[in-house]
């Protein structure tokens, strides 16, 4: 009766324009990431290990290079690049 203790998850999805895809993978190429989505995983993690220090189970400190590549992020001001989607309205009553 020995059962994995299950690890509830959630999905985060990001959009990205085609360059900037194109750009990605030739990142994980370079790095030897198999995938966008590990690059994903190991950037979310980097980040909350830089920021959230409290919560990070890992005992190893994290390298000030790191700590400091996120501090420009305290502003929430990044350009926005997109938009929510608005249904266009017609009038089907004339």
């Amino acid at each position: 009766m020995n059962r994995k203790k299950r690890i509830q998850t959630v999905q985060i999805v990001a959009r990205v324009t085609l360059a900037d895809y194109k750009r990605l993978k030739d990142i994980c190429e370079k790095y030897g990431f198999k995938s966008i989505y590990q690059l994903q995983n190991y950037l979310c993690y980097s980040f909350l290990r830089a920021v959230d220090k409290e919560h990070d189970p890992i005992d190893e400190p994290v390298p000030d290079e790191i700590v400091q590549m996120f501090d420009d992020m305290g502003t929430p001001k990044l350009p926005v690049r997109y938009r929510k989607a608005r249904p266009v309205k017609k009038s089907t009553d004339l």
